[in-house]
């Protein structure tokens, strides 16, 4: 009896001893920041639970980066090879050693075993919104600034990248001036498209307007450009007449505006013009004579009037 209860004693202390040993590893992936400064991406193995980690904060070799701060991102991994690949694919999402933002001196680049490209694309988004989401629901990151600090910091960065893009020949900068010129001109077709769509659905913009206010919007621009001599006023005469050939020559290629219109459209959009100039009318501000546009402007040249020099009646 005696010699059973010693046992189950022995037993216990036996397994005690060996869970003492060997504690229970865990492997986590994390970012650690300082409040307004820097991050950092990492992976580590711990022997407790990663919330209780408290004092890690990377094994990082910028004497400058003072974290403070740190998010688990994930904890639930079985190895830590697992862990290392989501690393891996954290790094190299953000350009970690590109980008002024992380303290990431260097690519974690070995895991011992690979992952496809689509898992591995597909681990990474995964990740980007667990740390995303984390974000914003602590107020970290750039959801603690205000939307005055998010454009000054948004600048200083779009500043600091692009020097850094011009050091390393990265982004634009990797390209000739051909296949930049090319890529804008796409970029720029593709981007109006699009943003004139999404304004033409919404009813903003131009679009939010009444055709009174965009004729009257219009009148104003133009008066302006020919006050200051600039847009198509700036370009000298000879000059639009080139550039009005070729425009009508690209599209008479392309098939596109008058061009793209069948002989019964151009026909019954001209009729309606024709209505709706010749119900117009207007004044000579120098003698008083009202006439259609065309009849005032024949009027104004025979006695030496500047046609410019007219108003609208009705």
């Amino acid at each position: 009896m005696l010699s059973g209860t010693f046992s189950c004693i022995n037993n216990k202390d036996q397994t005690q001893s060996r869970t003492m040993e060997t504690p229970k590893e865990y492997y986590y992936t994390y970012y650690s920041y300082e409040e307004w400064g820097k991050g950092y991406f990492g992976s580590r193995k711990c022997y407790c639970l990663p919330e209780e980690d408290v004092k890690y904060f990377g094994s990082f070799c910028d004497k400058n980066f003072k974290p403070t701060q740190k998010i688990i991102l994930k904890s639930d991994y079985a190895t830590r090879e697992e862990a290392y690949a989501d690393e891996i694919i954290l790094q190299e999402h953000y350009k970690v050693v590109e980008n002024p933002h992380f303290a990431n001196r260097s690519y974690q680049t070995t895991t011992k075993f690979c992952l496809s490209r689509e898992q591995a694309i597909e681990n990474g988004r995964k990740v980007g919104k667990i740390t995303g989401k984390k974000c914003y629901e602590l107020g970290l990151g750039i959801f603690s600034l205000t939307k005055e600090e998010r454009k000054i910091a948004s600048l200083k960065g779009a500043s600091i990248g692009g020097r850094r893009n011009v050091e390393l020949g990265t982004g634009i900068f990797s390209m000739t001036e051909e296949e930049r010129k090319i890529a804008s001109s796409k970029g720029g077709k593709l981007g109006g498209k699009n943003g004139g769509e999404k304004v033409k659905e919404l009813g903003i913009g131009i679009h939010a307007l009444t055709t009174e206010q965009r004729s009257k919007n219009g009148k104003k621009i133009g008066q302006k450009h020919k006050e200051n001599g600039t847009g198509v006023c700036g370009i000298p005469t000879e000059q639009r007449k080139r550039m009005g050939k070729k425009s009508g020559q690209q599209h008479y290629e392309n098939g596109t505006g008058l061009f793209a219109m069948t002989a019964e459209q151009k026909s019954e959009k001209n009729k309606k013009a024709g209505k709706t100039t010749s119900s117009q009318k207007w004044k000579c501000t120098v003698t008083g004579y009202i006439s259609t546009p065309a009849g005032l402007s024949n009027y104004q040249r025979a006695k030496g009037i500047d046609t410019s020099k007219r108003i609208r009646i009705a």
